[in-house]
């Protein structure tokens, strides 16, 4: 008897390359891995929790900077350059595709920047370094994975590696991983397996039921060992019409010169089938989240099974653990990139997120600074109650709510201005 056994391929790391005759350096066997981590999202509901609660996290409740009472123009500035959709969509790239791109748009005569806004990075490709190994552009096509021969990739320039007619750039937010230089894997590659098995066992499930929850099946062909080229033939057409999670449940239709020679299919019972699915359902939950750094499920809404009243302690631990491990790291490369294009426009504040974290979960003991405890919590600490020997008519010497409403006005007074700035440059 001959029997044949499959492997089943293990992970490859994307291939990066050059595209003969092009310019732009290939991401992904067929150009796709974009793609193909766009799926992984999609398919696995813990893969897309994990993302979807780490990107709420990284994003809060948008940027903010400490420095905002001292600078006050800049940070009128700022809030009109970096939009809150903006930097949601960024932040949603750079967890989900490993990076994140934003167009910086310039004014006509490129002495200041006018706008940034959010680029899909699926739609980007790398150029040749040049000889001082730097990226000076990307290429832009819709969807890579259907270009035509006849299709003219658009190329935009890198920050501050375009020419003065250059009205639109390009930067490219993407930390640095060793071995990678034109694209930086995602953090969570190393459950990018378990993500597909998740897809793949819910897909195998949803099929069979619909086709009627069959089992699998021995085929033994009684009428002699044919060679190896029609074993081989035989084979892929079964594994092609019967194999796979999306093919479960389908019958098999045999025609037979007589009963003698009638290949034999037997059933192929799986004893305690419910448990083993139930085990490979719970070990690819388990890796995806090992896999995105999670300390508990429950910071991200999936309940586990602890109790949720009795572990309040745990939980706050859990979210300053989180916090600093996982968030954080994942912020500072976003907000590097914000200050660098900020800069450009002499614009320097000391930004930051501001945390979704509840004020009960911030680590306030060391913190001795207003900066510092600002940062940790999101709340302007500075201002303080309205005192009863305030000299309404007089407050440069004190920080009281009147002082508050009058720099209020001010920024007010800075937006409209910018506002009617960039409009005459625009224009």
């Amino acid at each position: 008897m001959n029997i044949r056994t499959l492997n089943l391929a293990g992970y490859e790391q994307p291939v990066v390359e050059e595209v003969a005759g092009k310019k732009w350096i290939s991401y992904g066997e067929n150009n796709d891995y974009f793609d193909t981590l766009v799926e992984r999202y999609m398919g696995s509901p813990t893969n897309s929790r994990c993302i979807n609660g780490i990107v709420d996290m990284m994003y809060g409740r948008g940027i903010e900077c400490t420095n905002s009472k001292e600078l006050p123009e800049q940070h009128a500035k700022m809030k009109l350059l970096l939009k809150n959709r903006e930097l949601k969509r960024v932040c949603h790239d750079y967890k989900m595709l490993g990076q994140a791109a934003v167009q910086v748009i310039y004014n006509k005569s490129k002495t200041a920047i006018v706008k940034v806004v959010h680029h899909p990075m699926e739609t980007l490709r790398a150029e040749k370094c040049d000889s001082r190994g730097t990226i000076r552009a990307y290429y832009y096509h819709p969807k890579w994975s259907e270009m035509k021969r006849s299709d003219n990739p658009k190329r935009i320039p890198t920050f501050n590696n375009g020419t003065k007619r250059d009205k639109v750039e390009l930067y490219v937010f993407k930390p640095y991983r060793s071995g990678f230089y034109y694209y930086s894997p995602v953090d969570y590659t190393g459950c990018l397996q378990y993500a597909s098995l998740e897809e793949e066992v819910s897909n195998y499930h949803i099929n069979n039921i619909k086709n009627g929850l069959q089992p699998s099946l021995l085929l033994n062909f009684n009428n002699g060992i044919p060679s190896e080229e029609a074993q081989t033939m035989i084979e892929n057409k079964i594994a092609d019409k019967f194999g796979g999670s999306s093919n479960a449940g389908k019958f098999i239709l045999a025609f037979n010169d007589s009963k003698e020679t009638a290949a034999e299919v037997s059933p192929v019972h799986l004893p305690d089938a419910h448990a083993q699915y139930q085990f490979m359902s719970d070990e690819a939950t388990q890796k995806i989240m090992l896999g995105h750094g999670i300390v508990s499920p429950i910071l991200l809404g999936i309940k586990d099974n602890t109790g949720f009243g009795n572990n309040a302690e745990e939980l706050r631990t859990a979210s300053v653990l989180m916090d600093n491990v996982i968030i954080k790291p994942l912020q500072d490369e976003i907000l590097n990139g914000l200050e660098e294009i900020l800069a450009f426009n002499k614009i320097s504040l000391d930004l930051y997120f501001v945390t979704l974290q509840p004020i009960e979960f911030t680590q306030l003991d060391n913190i001795s600074t207003k900066v510092k405890r600002e940062e940790e919590t999101g709340e302007k600490l500075s201002s303080v109650a309205l005192s009863s020997d305030c000299d309404k008519d007089n407050c440069e010497d004190c920080n009281c709510d009147k002082k508050q409403v009058d720099i209020q006005m001010s920024i007010e007074d800075v937006i409209t201005e910018v506002e009617l700035e960039n409009k005459d440059n625009n224009e």
